[in-house]
């Protein structure tokens, strides 16, 4: 008896720290899904240096718009949900200066 007893606190502990932990993972990427979406590209225009030729550094550009998701397991498992999407540049077999605007995860709630 104090054996099933000892099983089935391990057993409610293990549940309540995989509960608690699935907390934190709000808002996280989810594993399950990866965006569907045709890539289109795109040359880049030439960017103008100023006369003392400096540049300033900008962040990785992020937004948050709407995609459709498929399931890793099942890719006929489909739905449209909220992706973060970025640029890459120096895609391979695309030639220099050629970017795209692609999805990089789904089911985001802010791309950071």
């Amino acid at each position: 008896m104090i054996k099933y007893q000892a099983i089935n606190f391990l057993t409610l502990i293990t549940l309540l720290l995989l509960l608690h932990s699935s907390f934190f993972m709000k808002g996280a990427v989810c594993t399950g899904y990866f965006p569907m979406i045709s890539v289109e590209y795109g040359p880049m225009s030439n960017v103008s240096i100023s006369a003392d030729n400096s540049r300033r550094m900008l962040g990785p550009f992020q937004l948050c718009l709407a995609c459709r998701c498929c399931s890793a397991s099942d890719p006929t498992n489909c739905s449209s949900m909220p992706c973060c999407f970025g640029i890459d540049c120096n895609l391979p077999d695309k030639p220099y200066g050629v970017c795209a605007f692609v999805p990089k995860t789904c089911n985001c709630t802010s791309c950071v």
